[in-house]
């Protein structure tokens, strides 16, 4: 007598041993799970897993913190370390020790510590460590344990014969988010970057808001279908995550400016690289080094506020800074909008128009107003003299 099994044949002399092997081949394909008060391992795919931790926060509570566990035969890789030491040397015992695997890296999606709180855990366990050279780069500068190897643009890993390709699109949740892509299962790590659905904008005191639908579009542009999309916070699901999250963080249409012809291209891309800087110090709420962009005689004059000199500017700019330190508050210049005109034998005039973001009420508000700077140049060094702020 012979027994058909998919791709087996048996007879009865071989029959212990065909079934034996058969319960393996099986038993390595089957869907695992796990869950204990620190963790939670839950299953999409016999290869795909969400580990859930758990963060204390003063202003969420208790928060669910999801990363990923890929795997392929006896091997994985770890999206995101758990939020805590334990809960991360727990992860590394359950898949070493209960589930026989060996686990070939840990891959970092930004630096916050529902990302990489537990690393050093990971590292002292010999397991390496990914991510992009922008996430190590603050991992240093915040003091946070910092990623072993790190990545430019895209990097590609592989386990067994698939790959895992992580890449950086820009800016939405945080500066240096990343997401991870496997081919294999059209599945997308996206990280805190995607929202789940019906979720809210969540922590955006780090973020971009003014680029994050942009980013989530070039992530869509990126990949060829998402049949699985892990958040950072929330259910996973599939690509509706990405649509619901660019909705959420879609900005008003503002119309861009044809721009004006420059006359003097080199003072343009001058005072335009000053502007650049000057408002990325504001959009950090780095107080220090956006006042060190005015002149101690500055006159600062808005057609809601008056006229402000030196002290006060830089006391409202505290008191801005400091209210608006967790709505993700930021200003972008509109695209085509600035002008430049020399002042001879002193600096140059700029004019443009700006946007200024911040989420209030559950909302994504936004606002477009109309600017005038005068610069002045002594030496090689230049300063904001007066700045007219209006149409509000």
């Amino acid at each position: 007598m012979k027994n058909y099994l998919p791709g087996w044949t048996c007879t009865n002399k071989r029959i212990l041993i065909c079934l034996l092997l058969l319960a393996g081949n099986f038993a390595s394909a089957q869907t695992r799970s796990y869950k204990s008060a620190r963790l939670e391992l839950v299953p999409i795919n016999p290869s795909l897993y969400v580990h859930v931790s758990y963060l204390n926060t003063n202003e969420w509570g208790k928060v669910g913190c999801n990363g990923m566990v890929y795997i392929n035969k006896d091997s994985a890789y770890i999206f995101d370390t758990p939020a805590s030491d334990t809960a991360s040397q727990e992860l590394i015992r359950v898949l070493q020790k209960k589930w026989k695997l060996k686990i070939k890296g840990v891959i970092v999606n930004h630096y916050h510590n529902d990302c990489l709180a537990g690393l050093t855990v990971f590292h002292k366990a010999g397991i390496s460590s990914y991510a992009s050279e922008l996430t190590i780069k603050t991992a240093k500068q915040e003091n946070l344990p910092v990623p072993q190897y790190g990545f430019t643009d895209k990097q590609i890993l592989k386990l067994g014969n698939q790959e895992i390709i992580n890449q950086y699109f820009g800016e939405a949740h945080t500066k240096d988010n990343i997401v991870s892509y496997i081919p294999e299962f059209n599945a997308l790590f996206g990280g805190c970057m995607v929202k789940a659905i019906d979720a809210g904008f969540g922590h955006v005191g780090d973020a971009n808001i003014a680029a994050w639908a942009n980013t989530i579009r070039a992530v869509q542009a990126g990949f060829p279908a998402f049949k699985v999309v892990v958040p950072g916070h929330g259910d996973y699901g599939d690509g509706r995550l990405l649509d619901f999250t660019a909705r959420l963080f879609a900005l008003p249409v503002t119309e861009s400016n044809a721009s004006a012809p420059v006359t003097d291209q080199e003072l343009f891309n001058t005072i335009h690289a000053m502007d650049s800087a000057f408002f990325d110090a504001f959009n950090r709420r780095d107080l220090e080094t956006t006042m060190s962009f005015f002149s101690p005689d500055i006159e600062f004059y808005h057609d809601k506020g008056g006229k402000d000199d030196y002290k006060i500017t830089r006391e409202k700019l505290n008191t801005l800074f400091t209210n608006n330190a967790s709505n993700g508050f930021r200003r972008d210049l509109i695209a085509g909008s600035m002008e430049v005109f020399p002042i001879p034998g002193f600096g140059a005039i700029q004019v443009n128009r700006h946007q200024f973001c911040h989420i209030e009420n559950k909302k994504m508000d936004c606002g477009t107003f109309k600017n005038i700077m005068v610069w002045n140049k002594t030496g090689d060094q230049w300063k904001i003299t007066r700045v007219l702020s209006f149409d509000h």
